[in-house]
């Protein structure tokens, strides 16, 4: 499937509308709450999806990625409030909207968006986006791809339990309230859904690998950028007030946003900036001859 003009501009139209949503909400709460702008941002993050994936591995394809992550983040969110495992002890709150079972609506979709970004940055950390698919790529990359989902995670976790209380840790956890196994217990979900993708794709045509403009790259990286700079904006402005957690351990919000922001800064924007230069390499390479 080409890649035609008015799907990346539509593209492009997509990730500046989240970014209007985000400052507006960030800057202007009274005309656009956080809670609104998050489920506004997450259904922005699905048409990209769709369409920017749709590109790739036709709507098809993205339309079993998308319901394959969201059918195995249910289940193992649901198994986690239940048991405990793989996330740790905790409960969504109403904030977070209508639910199946214990789990809200926009959980899933969430798990998906914030999952193709990492996919396509992992795909191209690797070289498997410029050329036909590799031996071993499909093993090497949902595990790169989940360990560059789970640095967003480790950004938003706490500030949505401990700042928003979207969810509640049970038993409150050292990174500001989280329990440190969420973080694995996220590897494990986003591997489990990004490996089971990979078999999807091998047992089908192999996805368009030409035809596709460099731009068409460029922009999930774009989009993953600016997902990992509003940390360091919000750290600039949050008031300094004092927060806890179920457990009672109390926190600086200051220190928790700043915290955020230079995880940011070393994981998401890092991954970010060194898929960008790939790009450019490869665009250098292609002129050289």
């Amino acid at each position: 499937m080409q890649s035609s003009d008015k799907t990346i501009t539509l593209l492009w139209a997509i990730i500046g509308s989240w970014l209007l949503v985000t400052l507006t909400s960030f800057f202007a709460p009274a005309t656009l709450s956080a809670n609104t702008a998050r489920y506004v941002n997450v259904a922005l993050l699905s048409v990209f999806t769709l369409v920017h994936g749709a590109q790739r591995y036709g709507p098809r394809g993205i339309i079993v990625y998308f319901a394959i992550a969201v059918v195995v983040t249910n289940l193992f969110e649901n198994l986690s409030i239940v048991t405990g495992f793989p996330f740790g002890a905790y409960h969504h709150t109403a904030s977070m909207g209508p639910q199946i079972a214990h789990v809200p609506v926009i959980v899933g979709p969430i798990f998906a968006v914030a999952g193709y970004l990492a996919w396509v940055l992992a795909g191209i950390l690797l070289g498997d986006v410029f050329a036909p698919p590799r031996s071993g790529i499909a093993w090497a990359r949902p595990l790169i791809a989940a360990f560059i989902t789970t640095t967003w995670d480790l950004c938003v976790d706490a500030i949505g339990g401990t700042v928003n209380r979207d969810w509640v840790w049970a038993d409150g956890g050292p990174w500001f309230g989280v329990p440190w196994l969420n973080f694995f217990g996220w590897m494990l979900t986003m591997w489990v859904i990004f490996q089971l993708f990979a078999v999807y794709l091998a047992r089908r045509a192999p996805p368009v690998a030409s035809g596709l403009p460099r731009v068409f790259w460029l922009q999930p990286i774009i989009y993953w950028l600016l997902i990992g700079l509003q940390f360091p904006l919000l750290a600039l402005i949050v008031p300094a007030v004092t927060l806890s957690d179920p457990s009672g351990q109390v926190w600086q919000a200051r220190d928790l946003f700043a915290s955020m922001a230079l995880v940011s800064c070393f994981t998401m924007i890092f991954t970010a900036l060194l898929a960008w230069l790939l790009l450019v390499r490869d665009a250098a390479r292609d002129a050289g001859g």
